[in-house]
């Protein structure tokens, strides 16, 4: 699921000379961050950089994109 960051880290992409575009949107999925080893706060209680939540994450990912979990009723 795609929320704001709640610790404020933000991407930014530069597009020529006059054109910055920021986002603090991240993807969360299984409890994890997609973006806590770009952002690095530790301390943030989505941040897990190490091999067993990356495939957690991954397999999560992977469910939300389903055809299943697409098609299945939202609560």
């Amino acid at each position: 699921m795609k929320f704001q960051c709640p610790y404020g880290w933000k991407s930014v992409a530069k597009v020529g000379n006059n054109f910055t575009w920021e986002s603090s949107t991240v993807n969360i999925c299984d409890g994890i961050c997609d973006s806590c080893d770009r952002c690095g706060i530790e301390t943030c209680e989505f941040y897990d950089i190490s091999p067993e939540a990356t495939k957690r994450f991954l397999l999560a990912n992977a469910r939300e994109h389903s055809l299943e979990h697409l098609l299945a009723p939202s609560n």
